[in-house]
């Protein structure tokens, strides 16, 4: 157990004092005796105090030096804890260290073997560990380390099993660049091959596409420089009730109707239209027109009935027709042809242009005709024309 170096210091600083004052004790009493003996006059207080003052300037510096030499006795004694080396300045060497030429000491008393030292045990670990190492390394380098027939066998097995992985790896790489370089190949191709058949689709497209605007252009100008010649005609009115040789339509004065105004009597069969006669108004009411029926194309199997249409080109219960009378006529002449539409109910156009509704086309009239194309008016002939219009008297050819 090691002893707290502070409380040595105390005790050895105690006893100092302790010694030091009994020494001094000692001395005066000795100075003292004499001086009595002798006869000397008894000193006074003054002079007591003087000395007394001496002494104690004495004792102090006396415990300066005790001072510092327990310093530096500290300073040893730290200086031998490092070694492991322990001393009470009461008990002496308490514990140390062997030296090599001193393996025993005197502790309290006894004759005790000391402990090696930090360096001592070191190398001691040191040469230990080198023995150790030189005898594994021995071993290692023994002839019956280096040869392991089993641990052989199983890394040229191992080594075989790699070389047949590699060459399998290789072989596949081979393979892979191949079939690699191969769909690069006929990629390229199907591209090329796609790239030239886009051009050949763009290319046929373009011809189509420029064909197919040449046909509709062509179309166009056909079916704007082509003639509208009048085949059918829009329904004016409904018949509601007939006889054997008059019918009722539904319209009247309100429309503009008058006496003597010739009406086609038709119907639809398959989204045509099909003719079923001719009649003629006698006579006009409000809301209702009586007619009388001057023409029955087929009496028995196609007969007039209620439902059948009726209408002429020359009217409109909305407006008025305006028609233009162009060229050369067999029946009549031009003049007669007018006369016969203002009794019809149309008006008669001194000049062609888009507000007409009809051409009546005769012969030498291509620059009329020509420009009915240019404004999409519907041309008719004489002979249409006179199935629609009142006549007043006869046609040249019957005089």
């Amino acid at each position: 157990m090691r002893l707290n170096p502070v409380s040595l210091n105390a005790l050895f600083l105690l006893a100092v004092l302790t010694l030091t004052f009994t020494i001094l004790t000692v001395v005066k009493t000795s100075s003292i005796k004499p001086y009595y003996e002798s006869g000397g006059a008894v000193k006074t207080i003054a002079s007591l105090r003087k000395d007394s003052d001496g002494l104690m300037a004495q004792i102090s510096v006396n415990r300066e030096r005790i001072e510092l030499r327990l310093r530096e006795i500290d300073k040893v004694d730290l200086q031998l804890n490092v070694h492991r080396v322990y001393h009470s300045p009461t008990l002496g060497l308490l514990a140390g260290v062997a030296l090599p030429d001193k393996a025993e000491a005197e502790i309290q008393g006894k004759l005790t073997k000391l402990k090696d030292s930090r360096a001592k045990v070191t190398v001691d670990l040191i040469t230990a560990s080198a023995k150790r190492l030189d005898i594994d390394k021995a071993e290692s380098e023994s002839e019956g380390r280096q040869r392991f027939p089993a641990l052989d066998e199983a890394i040229r097995l191992r080594q075989d099993e790699l070389n047949v992985i590699l060459r399998r790896i290789s072989d596949q790489e081979a393979t892979f660049t191949r079939d690699r370089d191969e769909l690069t190949r006929k990629g390229e191709e199907l591209a090329t091959s796609k790239d030239k058949a886009e051009k050949l689709q763009r290319e046929e497209f373009s011809r189509r596409a420029t064909r197919i605007a040449q046909l509709e252009d062509r179309i166009r100008e056909l079916l704007e420089l082509q003639l509208k010649w009048l085949d059918e005609i829009e329904p004016d009115a409904n018949v509601l009730t007939t006889t054997s040789d008059q019918m009722i339509i539904d319209i009247g004065a309100r429309e503009q109707v008058r006496p003597g105004q010739l009406f086609r009597i038709f119907t639809y069969a398959q989204g045509r239209q099909v003719e079923k006669g001719l009649a003629e108004v006698v006579q006009v009411s409000e809301g209702i027109t009586r007619c009388r029926v001057t023409e029955v194309k087929d009496p028995r199997h196609n007969p007039i009935g209620p439902g059948d249409l009726v209408g002429n080109p020359l009217f409109d219960i909305h407006r008025t027709p305006t028609v233009f009378v162009a060229g050369e006529f067999t029946q009549y002449a031009r003049e007669d042809l007018e006369g016969f539409i203002r009794a019809a109910g149309a008006k008669v156009a001194t000049k062609l242009g888009p507000d007409c509704d009809l051409l009546v086309a005769g012969e030498r009239s291509d620059r009329e005709q020509a420009a009915a194309r240019q404004f999409q008016v519907h041309a008719l002939t004489e002979e249409t024309l006179l199935r629609y219009v009142p006549k007043s008297f006869a046609p040249r050819t019957a005089k």
